[in-house]
């Protein structure tokens, strides 16, 4: 392993174990504030939340049962796409548009809107060239406030339904949702943009501004950009907008709460919304942050913390796997790049391997850090470009979205969809010895494995489903950038990226198309609310349960062994699922490369 792989790889340990020791504290005040438990910070905001409750008709004591908590979820989600909808349709004649944005067509904000509401952020349009600042402000960054609420929602009504005595009851679904903005988002925003302001990121009204530039360039007859004394130069540019606005409101969120969308087409390798190595890295960190804090509250809600660090230690595992692979094949570059030995592609002196889509100021190991990251956690956010990753730097990411979340993922779903593999490792590991499947006390019947099984198969199906449509679409209706494996690479990454809710892309596709916006929105759509139908319905089965007592042939889901087994039927469930569609594009452009 070369030294610029080593120090790339011992610079990502730090920043997960950073991120793990803030998660541990941050573990025990989720709980507590999302139970209702006397807090400081409760003292504090209690009135506030008090008052939203009694603004919407609720109160804390009014306990759902998981069909009305799914129902009241399914509601809300739709009042908030609707709303949406119909600002970014109509943002043409609403206030805080002083670049004069026209309202977008109706299968674009519908492609929008459901991305935003399904924490997906997956975005057909620039923002800065296509939304106004009430569309960015009052609509987007908002659901990045709502939606990793619904998700933490969720999680805590499964965390409710593993410690219940047979109540049957998940909590309030509004009460969740107003106790999650109020004590876990917005303080922890408010920090993390202080500081992106701190660090230059704009946040104001004040309309774009024009500024020259140091050295002047040209632009040739098919639009790219080249050098001011080019024999190709057909117009010299001595100008450029800076696009301003409210960003580092926009920026703190997208990275909290996993939502991932930027107010720049650039998205975190601007500038603007990521201007230094200090916010590189706390944007960098903020991605896992609270996903890992719940994984370890999934053992503080149960009474057995050994649980947490169970499912913790399976998603090290499966994380620190992919870091080796993505640092290891962006910093040795590719046959081409290197020119088999003949180009040096540099060591610690320099940003080494393959720089192609990479920032010069933020280099190859921090992006292939953040490039796991993002689709680990679901967050869709980048700071590099991901067409420009290696067919290794791709299939990875697409195989972390694949798996279902598991690897961190999206505030609250990653942690459903990681319970979802433990009662299914549960119930195969039973029955291989013979047991009575059973998790955390709780008798596993048909009706759990059904639920289990839906909240981990579904958004594979949906992604597969997808990438079909959009690859047996007519000539004309899907375009990507190149043919062959690499396009069909485009497509996949595409529905992936949709079906997981994570909303990173390859950048080849055409995205802003008619049938691109109705299947990748209806994927969405889909790819979020059926493993959340299945998840609040295993809640509330588990719930009705009363637990039972362990004995001593009771499977320990909190070793080792069962670690392992958790590893293997996440890798043969989620991964495999992928790998006959993985094999028709990232392998066999990696296979061709390398031969």
């Amino acid at each position: 392993m070369g030294a610029a792989v080593t120090s790339a790889l011992l610079q990502a340990a730090a920043l997960v174990a950073l991120v793990l020791a803030c998660a541990i504290p941050l573990s025990g005040y989720l709980v507590n504030v999302m139970e209702g438990r006397l807090t400081p910070a409760r003292r504090v905001l209690g009135p506030v939340e008090r008052a939203a409750c009694r603004l919407m008709g609720v109160r804390e004591e009014d306990s759902m049962g998981w069909r009305r908590f799914l129902v009241s979820a399914l509601l809300f989600t739709a009042v908030c796409f609707a709303g949406l909808t119909a600002i970014l349709m109509g943002q043409g004649r609403l206030p805080w548009n002083p670049e004069g944005c026209a309202g977008l067509p109706a299968d674009t904000a519908f492609n929008l809107a459901a991305s935003f509401v399904t924490n997906t952020d997956w975005q057909p349009v620039a923002g800065e060239t296509r939304l106004s600042y009430f569309s960015q402000a009052a609509g987007l960054a908002v659901q990045n406030f709502l939606s990793p609420a619904v998700g933490l929602a969720a999680a805590f009504a499964l965390l409710r339904g593993l410690a219940a005595h047979g109540t049957g009851k998940l909590g309030n679904f509004f009460v969740d949702v107003v106790r999650a903005v109020l004590y876990v988002l917005l303080p922890l925003a408010l920090a993390l943009s202080l500081v992106g302001l701190w660090q230059g990121t704009p946040q104001t009204f004040e309309g774009y501004e024009t500024v020259q530039l140091l050295e002047p360039v040209a632009i040739d007859a098919q639009g790219n950009v080249v050098a001011a004394d080019d024999p190709a130069a057909v117009r010299e540019v001595t100008e450029a907008v800076v696009p301003l606005g409210p960003q580092a409101s926009q920026v703190a969120i997208k990275q909290l709460g996993t939502n991932g969308g930027g107010f720049n087409g650039a998205n975190s390798a601007s500038a603007l919304e990521n201007p230094t190595p200090l916010t590189n890295f706390l944007q960098c960190a903020a991605m896992p942050l609270i996903p890992f804090a719940l994984v370890l509250a999934f053992g503080r809600m149960v009474g057995d913390r050994r649980q947490g660090r169970a499912l913790m230690a399976a998603v090290l595992v499966l994380l620190g796997v992919a870091l080796v692979a993505v640092v290891a094949a962006e910093t040795a570059a590719t046959p081409q790049l290197a020119a088999d030995g003949a180009v040096y592609v540099g060591d610690l002196g320099q940003s080494a391997g393959n720089m192609e889509g990479k920032e010069c100021r933020i280099g190859v190991g921090p992006s292939a850090l953040w490039a796991v990251l993002t689709t680990a956690t679901a967050t869709g956010a980048t700071n590099a470009s991901m067409a420009g990753m290696t067919p290794v730097g791709v299939a990875v990411p697409i195989v972390l979205m694949g798996l279902g979340e598991v690897v961190g993922g999206g505030v609250g779903t990653g942690l459903a969809a990681l319970v979802g593999f433990a009662v299914l490792t549960v119930f195969i590991a039973s029955l291989m010895v013979g047991r009575s499947p059973e998790y955390l006390g709780k008798k596993i019947g048909p009706a759990e494995m059904r639920m289990a099984t839906v909240a981990v198969v579904s958004p594979a199906l949906v992604i597969l489903a997808a990438a079909t449509v959009l690859a047996l679409a007519p000539t004309g209706a899907v375009s990507t950038s190149q043919g062959g494996a690499y396009g069909f690479s485009d497509l996949l990454y595409a529905a992936t990226s949709a079906g997981a809710n994570n909303g990173s892309a390859l950048a080849g596709l055409a995205a802003n198309t008619p049938l691109v916006n109705g299947v990748l929105g209806v994927e969405m759509l889909l790819g979020r609310l059926v493993p959340l139908a299945a998840v609040l319905a295993l809640a509330g089965s588990l719930a009705a349960r009363e637990p039972q007592p362990s004995g001593a042939g009771t499977l320990s889901t909190a070793s080792p062994l069962f670690v392992g087994l958790l590893l293997v039927i996440i890798v043969l469930v989620g991964a495999l699922t992928l790998l006959p569609a993985l094999a028709l594009g990232p392998l066999a452009e990696q296979f061709t490369t390398v031969l």
